[in-house]
C-alpha cells in the first residue's frame, strides 16, 4: 500500500466498491458514496489516497472545524481491501497524524458505535472514545478525539 494525494479520479472506484460500514455512516449524513467523497475532498486542507494494486481503496484527510481554536476533522473512508493492508495503515498513521497535527493540535470526529474495525483502529492510533451515543439520522456515533480538548 502507498499513499498519494488524493484526486477526484480516484473517487468513483472507491464510492463503487465502498465498505459498507462507510456507506452506512454517509448515509445517515446524507451523503451516497460518491458525493461523500467529493464533498470531504473538496474541504479538506489535504487529503490521501491508499493505493492497493494500482487501484485507490481508501480517502483519509482533515477537514477544519475551526482554525482559530486548532480543532480538525480527520475522516477516512475506503473498501473492505483496506483491511487486508491493516498494517500499512498503522504503519503510515504517525506520519499521517503527525501531519494532521502540524495544523490542529486536537483532532476530532464521529464514527459509527457498529464500526468495530474503524474503532479498534482508531484506539490502536491513540485517539480517546466517547462511550455516550450520539444519534445521527436514527444511527449511534461515536465521539473520538486526539490531541487538546474535546470541542464536540
Amino acid at each position: 500500500m502507498r499513499l498519494v494525494e488524493a484526486e477526484p479520479a480516484h473517487i468513483p472506484f472507491l464510492a463503487e466498491n465502498m465498505r459498507p460500514s462507510d456507506v452506512a455512516e454517509c448515509a445517515a449524513f446524507g451523503r451516497d458514496p460518491s458525493d461523500a467523497l467529493a464533498n470531504a475532498l473538496t474541504i479538506s486542507l489535504w487529503a490521501l489516497t491508499a493505493i492497493v494494486d494500482d487501484q485507490p481503496h481508501a480517502m483519509m484527510g482533515v477537514a477544519s472545524r475551526s482554525m482559530i481554536e486548532g480543532v480538525g476533522i480527520p475522516w477516512m473512508l475506503g473498501t473492505e481491501r483496506v483491511y487486508d493492508h491493516g498494517r500499512d495503515l498503522v504503519r503510515h498513521a504517525p506520519v499521517v497524524l503527525a501531519e494532521m497535527h502540524a495544523t490542529f493540535p486536537q483532532l476530532e470526529n464521529l464514527v459509527s458505535a457498529d464500526n468495530a474495525r474503524a474503532l479498534r483502529f482508531l484506539r490502536h492510533v491513540g485517539f480517546e472514545i466517547c462511550e455516550a451515543p450520539i444519534n445521527v439520522s436514527g444511527t449511534a456515533f461515536l465521539h473520538f478525539h486526539r490531541g487538546g480538548p474535546s470541542h464536540l
